[in-house]
């Protein structure tokens, strides 16, 4: 029986020979950036959950992580089955996902998936739930049939339609614009759009190295590699998600472009804290 039981391995080699083949990447290099991405400490991880993949292998993260997330605003959630989207903003990169995914996922049988990028992909006891973005090569034809399939099925989609990780603003840490896919994609299929807001922060670290990078002018977006590490510092938080009311597929009519239903999606979301409090 224990040999059926598959214990899942972080491999940033093979990761790296994946994203960016045909280039070599001295072992120097490679040995700086398997701290900074904690493989050791994800390997551990997957060791406290062995076999475990989907809402099992998220809910063993929110225990590695010693993590809890508070929701308000739950009875927002509608009492039928009719497959959502659920539009969130993005201030983590990874447990926010997680804590997400842990909060409602459960209210639908696990019948939830959520966008990601090829990294992420690589997540193997997650793999069933991710929905592939390729922000690094071609979108490929078995990303785009999987995408369409899925559309047509009645599980849930989780998605951070800002496509990348919240900016600091000032004080405010803030999403970048929200992209209007995920309007068309509720319009097209009928799909409901629920508003989210994680309420959740990265550290004063991870954003002196994004100013660092907007003085520099930089196209390499260099902070993300600390992501992982961000994950790790946020062990034992607790985080804030509130959830708002549906907003129907027919509400996105002519009156307004896709790009501005995208942007009245995303203030509804930023002043659910100011209507729950």
């Amino acid at each position: 029986m224990n040999e059926e039981i598959k214990t899942v391995r972080i491999d940033f080699d093979q990761i790296a020979s994946t994203l960016f083949a045909g280039k070599k990447i001295p072992r120097f290099l490679m040995r700086i950036l398997k701290k900074i991405a904690h493989e050791d400490g994800l390997n551990e991880l997957f060791d406290s959950a062995p076999g475990k993949k989907n809402m099992d292998f998220v809910d063993a993260c929110m225990d590695f992580y010693r993590i809890e997330c508070r929701v308000k605003g739950i009875e927002n959630l509608p009492a039928d089955a009719k497959p959502l989207i659920f539009a969130s903003n993005h201030p983590l990169g990874a447990l926010d996902a997680i804590s997400i995914l842990h909060s409602i996922g459960h209210r639908f049988d696990g019948k939830i998936k959520f966008y990601a990028n090829e990294i992420l992909n690589h997540v193997e006891p997650l793999r069933e739930m991710v929905l592939p973005v390729s922000k690094y090569s071609y979108q490929g034809r078995n990303n785009v049939r999987k995408v369409q399939e899925f559309f047509r099925s009645s599980e849930h989609l989780l998605i951070f339609p800002a496509g990348a990780t919240s900016r600091k603003y000032g004080d405010e840490i803030i999403d970048l614009e929200w992209q209007k896919n995920f309007i068309q994609k509720s319009v097209h299929y009928n799909r409901d759009v629920v508003p989210l807001y994680f309420e959740a922060r990265n550290s004063t670290f991870f954003y002196f190295l994004e100013k660092i990078r907007e003085k520099m002018h930089s196209r390499i977006n260099f902070e993300m590699l600390f992501l992982v590490d961000e994950i790790f510092k946020q062990k034992g938080n607790t985080f804030t998600l509130y959830i708002g009311q549906t907003v129907s597929w027919e509400t996105f009519d002519d009156s307004k472009t896709l790009q501005e239903w995208a942007t009245v999606i995303k203030e509804m979301a930023y002043k659910l804290p100011e209507k729950t409090n």
